[in-house]
């Protein structure tokens, strides 16, 4: 696969609660619990494993939450990709998007 960020990538393997709030390709009734590892990020995106498959070109409203320190982000993404893996589970890359993210500037502190 080859390397499509334009920022810089952090290495990292946290436990997240991620709502999903609302999906552009689907409607959601509540909200959908995914909860799996969240494998690296950058100030501008995420690439997240588990096991609820989420559509390429789908747009999110999203709130992560770090399950470590509970810290919540409020987030808005476009699923640019996603791949399932031999066990069953998927791999997703999120591209936050600047212009609808409510904690965008915080994430970016965090991971920059």
């Amino acid at each position: 696969m080859s390397e499509k960020r334009t920022f810089t990538r952090i290495e990292t393997i946290e436990q997240v609660h991620v709502d999903i709030l609302k999906a552009s390709n689907e409607k959601v009734d509540g909200k959908i619990r995914y909860e799996g590892l969240l494998k690296d990020v950058s100030s501008n995106g995420i690439r997240l494993h588990g096991k609820h498959r989420l559509e390429k070109d789908a747009q999110l409203d999203l709130l992560v939450e770090f399950e470590s320190n509970h810290s919540q982000y409020q987030l808005t993404a476009n699923v640019m990709w996603v791949t399932e893996t031999t066990e069953n589970e998927f791999i997703a890359g999120l591209e936050l998007d600047g212009d609808k993210t409510t904690d965008l500037e915080s994430w970016q502190k965090r991971f920059t």
